[in-house]
Parts: structure tokens; C-alpha cells; sequence
């Protein structure tokens, strides 16, 4: 099958969040089961020379916007057995970051509309367009009811969603301005949702099928905990809407073979994991403190991310435990100063990075020994997996992913691979990770929890395989 995605952001080319991992493995795995597939990013200026120097010019064309002629160029780049198409418009990518800007709801009208007039150009219709979140949601509703794309119409669509809580709304007036379509289309519902143009909930209404990235987050998002005021909505389109948990990609995180790591391990050899603890005091100025746990959180640093649970939390825990925390992450100023002050109340015991930085993500990865990930809701999560084919012991929330992935351990039977509270049900973080530490102090128990999450399949293999039924059966 010929598959075209769309979407914000691909890994390793420009990246803010887990939708750019999903993006960087997801299509390889499906190339790899026999499928044709192209994947169309915005040409950002923050993508590494590494990669633009190898991009081919393929073509130019000119479209419609916003009531003027505009031209934007189309470079292409092939790894892995995927083609992957950038298109490049400097007014709208030429920036220093990928999300937030002032004219986020024209940028990416723009990019909708520029990916269907690719898809004009194919000398071969595709089988399927799959879109991700809001940025590339109205592509499916321009498909179905823009006249000048009726050549393509008939293709089939998905829709994933990765985080409903974004969700693109913006006011009548930006709606028409950009898309330059009858205002029945807000007036009778199409579009509008709870008084303004609601790019998700349009895309929504267009998709053939929907997914999420989990089967729980699935279910979650059909109530009204966490259902972002769309799970009335949503339960309309139950029948169309399937949870397939993500994966990661086991080549680029793999403590066999990575490079950005201090010392290689695996499941059978664990005791380089040791080294890279070491490493990461070293790398912090954190001092060697024997058989202390070593705590970590990579993260961006918002209130869904459980960043209120720790600020309650971590204090205490610091003050009577001789334990070590390191956190990668940015978001949030008022987080972020709560974290810089904690280093300046525990230096010896808490070392912070604002920002973030791949490598370092990687070695922390490698050298913790506790991952800790209070999410309020995780749509997926990918740091989960990751600690885990490191070794790294999770302690998370129950919820959407996490609750998918992370298994409490069993003593009785040594089953399991992490800790969990459960928010739902008033069960705390701090006894959680106070379980965890004390199977720490428990060297058999813990080498089996290790050795379970780093035994386990976190591989796209079997979603990839996932999505490519759904595709069929759509076809």
C-alpha cells in the first residue's frame, strides 16, 4: 500500500515531543512490512545541516492562499526506505522554534493545504493519508470539501491523536481567512465546536478512522475526566476510534549499541549500568554515594506531567533519604525555579538541566536507577519504555500508557517491572516510590525487576503491524 503521513514534527529532523519519535520510527517499521510511505514536515530552519545538505530540490509549485498566489518548494530526503518530503516556506518555517508562534493557526493552514497539493502532483494516488493532532487535522476536511482536490477525494484517511488536550481553536474570522471556504461550514457545525473554530474536532469529523496512542487513553478520552470537553463528540464516533499503544524505536535506544552512553550493557550483562551511574555524578558534580538510588525525571515541565505531586514530594523525601534526583526538562517558569531552588537546598544531592539534550537524555536513561513519571494523563508515554530497556526502574501514575505498560511488581511471583499510584483511587505517588526504594534495598528483587523491563517488547513491530491492518481494512 502507498501510505502518506503528515504531521508538525519527525525525528531526528525536528523535534519537541514524543510526536516526532512516533514520526522517526513509525514509518520506517511499516516500510519494513512491504508498504510504500511518504512523510511531509514543514522544511523548519532548526533542521541540522547534517540532513538539509543531503535534501534534493524536487519540485516548486504554486497554489492558492489566502486570497494570493504563492509558490513553495518541496525537497526530498530518503532513509531507511522511507521518503520523507519538506516543504519549504521561510515566511511560515524559517523560525526558532516549531510551536508557540503567534501565527501557528496560517502556518499550518498553509502546510494543510501545500501537503494536498503534493499529493496532486503523485503520478499514483496513495491508498491512505494518516495525519497527526491538529496542526495536519483540516487536511481531511479540505480533502472532502474543497472542490479543487475532487482528484483525490476518494482517498482513505486516519487520524491519530496524541495529546487531546491540543486541539487548534481559533476564532471564526482566522477559520474563513485561512481556508477560504463557505461559512456554512462554521455555521452548520462542520468546524465549530463549543463557539470556535476546533481544528481537532474537524479533523475528527472527516477521518475515515481515529486512533490514540494507547488502548487506555482510548477509553479515557470517552469521559469527562478526560475527555477535553470532546468526549460527547467522540462517543459519536466510538465505532471509528482504536487504541494502538506506541512503540520506540529499539535502534536508536538500545544499551547494546548506544554510542551516547558511557559504557554498553544488556539484560545478561548488566554491570555497566553502574558505569553509567557513575558517569552521570561525574557529568553534575553529584558526589559517588555508594548504593544511594539515583532518581530521574526527562520531561517537559507542565502541569500534566505530575510536576505538583513532586513539588509535594521531593522536599521531604531529599531531607530523610539518602537518595539522588537529576531532572532534564524545560516548561513551565514556575517549575522550573521550583526545581533550580531544590538544587540550591540539596546540592549534594540534586543536580538540574533546564533545556534538553539528547545525549545526556540517553546516559540518564542508561545510569538512573528510578525513572519517576507522575502524569495526571499520558496519552502513551514513551520515557516509560525507554527506562525500562535501560534498566531503569518506573515509578508512574495509572494512567492512559503508563497503566498499558508499567506492571506492579510482584514479589510473591517476581512478575512485574515498576511501581504504580493510582491518582483515581487515592493512591499516593510518595508510597509508590517508597515501595520502590525499598525493594532497592532488596538486591535479588531488584535485579529481577530490572531484567523484566529490559526483557520486555517495546518494539513498533507489532503496532506497526496494527496500523497497517487498519489500513487494509479501510482500503
Amino acid at each position: 500500500m502507498k501510505i502518506v503521513m503528515a504531521a508538525a514534527e519527525c525525528a531526528p529532523f525536528a523535534k519537541a515531543g514524543g510526536l516526532a519519535d512516533v514520526m522517526g520510527a513509525l514509518p520506517k517499521e511499516l516500510s519494513r512490512l512491504g508498504h510504500e510511505i511518504i512523510v511531509i514536515i514543514p522544511k523548519y530552519s532548526i533542521i541540522s545541516s547534517e540532513y538539509t545538505a543531503e535534501f534534493i530540490l524536487k519540485e516548486t509549485i504554486e497554489m492558492s492562499f489566502k486570497g494570493q498566489r504563492h509558490s513553495f518548494r518541496v525537497f526530498e530526503f530518503e532513509q531507511a526506505g522511507v521518503t520523507y518530503l519538506f516543504v519549504e516556506k521561510d515566511d511560515y518555517f524559517k523560525r526558532d522554534h516549531i510551536y508557540g508562534q503567534s501565527d501557528d493557526a496560517e502556518r499550518y493552514a498553509f502546510f494543510n493545504r501545500s501537503v494536498l497539493e503534493i499529493i496532486q502532483q503523485q503520478q499514483q494516488q496513495p491508498d491512505v493519508i494518516h495525519v497527526h493532532d491538529w496542526h495536519t487535522a483540516a487536511i481531511l476536511f479540505l480533502l472532502k470539501e474543497d472542490s479543487r482536490y475532487a482528484s483525490i477525494k476518494e482517498m482513505k484517511s486516519v487520524l491519530t491523536i496524541h495529546n487531546l488536550q491540543f486541539q487548534g481553536q481559533f476564532s471564526k474570522k482566522t477559520f474563513l481567512e485561512n481556508f477560504e471556504v463557505d461559512e456554512r461550514f462554521y455555521d452548520d457545525g462542520f468546524v465549530e465546536w463549543n463557539g470556535n473554530y476546533n481544528s481537532l474536532k474537524t479533523g475528527l469529523s472527516y477521518a475515515d478512522a481515529i486512533t490514540t496512542v494507547s488502548p487506555t487513553y482510548r477509553d479515557e478520552i470517552l469521559t469527562d475526566i478526560y475527555g477535553e470537553k470532546l468526549n460527547r463528540f467522540l462517543q459519536k464516533k466510538e465505532q471509528d476510534l482504536v487504541g494502538i499503544l506506541n512503540g520506540i524505536d529499539t535502534e536508536v535506544y538500545n544499551p547494546a549499541t548506544d554510542l551516547f552512553i558511557e559504557r554498553e550493557f544488556d539484560a545478561l550483562s548488566i554491570e555497566g549500568k553502574q558505569i553509567n551511574k557513575r558517569a552521570i555524578q561525574q557529568k553534575v558534580g553529584l558526589p559517588d554515594r555508594g548504593d544511594a538510588p539515583l532518581l530521574t525525571m526527562i520531561s517537559r515541565l507542565a502541569g500534566q506531567k505530575g510536576v505538583d505531586v513532586l513539588q509535594k514530594i521531593l522536599p521531604k523525601l531529599l531531607t530523610e533519604e539518602d537518595v539522588q534526583f537529576v531532572l532534564l526538562g524545560s516548561g513551565e517558569t514556575q517549575y522550573e525555579l521550583f526545581f533550580k531552588k531544590l538544587a540550591e537546598d540539596f546540592p549534594e544531592k540534586v543536580a538540574v538541566y533546564i533545556g534538553f539534550d539528547e545525549k545526556f537524555a540517553h546516559l540518564l536513561y542508561a545510569g538512573a536507577d528510578i525513572f519517576l513519571m507522575p502524569s495526571h494523563f499520558e496519552p502513551c508515554g514513551l520515557s516509560q519504555l525507554i527506562s525500562m530497556q535501560y534498566g531503569t526502574v518506573p515509578v508512574a501514575n495509572k494512567t492512559g500508557g503508563l497503566k498499558d505498560t508499567v506492571i506492579e511488581y510482584n514479589e510473591q511471583d517476581k512478575s512485574g517491572n515498576g511501581f504504580l499510584s493510582n491518582f483515581l483511587t487515592n493512591q499516593p505517588f510518595d508510597l509508590a516510590l517508597q515501595r520502590a526504594l525499598s525493594f532497592y534495598q532488596q538486591p535479588e528483587h531488584w535485579k529481577t525487576i530490572k531484567k523484566n523491563g529490559m526483557e520486555g517488547n517495546y518494539s513498533w513491530s507489532r503496532s506497526a503491524a496494527e496500523y497497517a491492518k487498519l489500513y487494509e481494512k479501510l482500503s
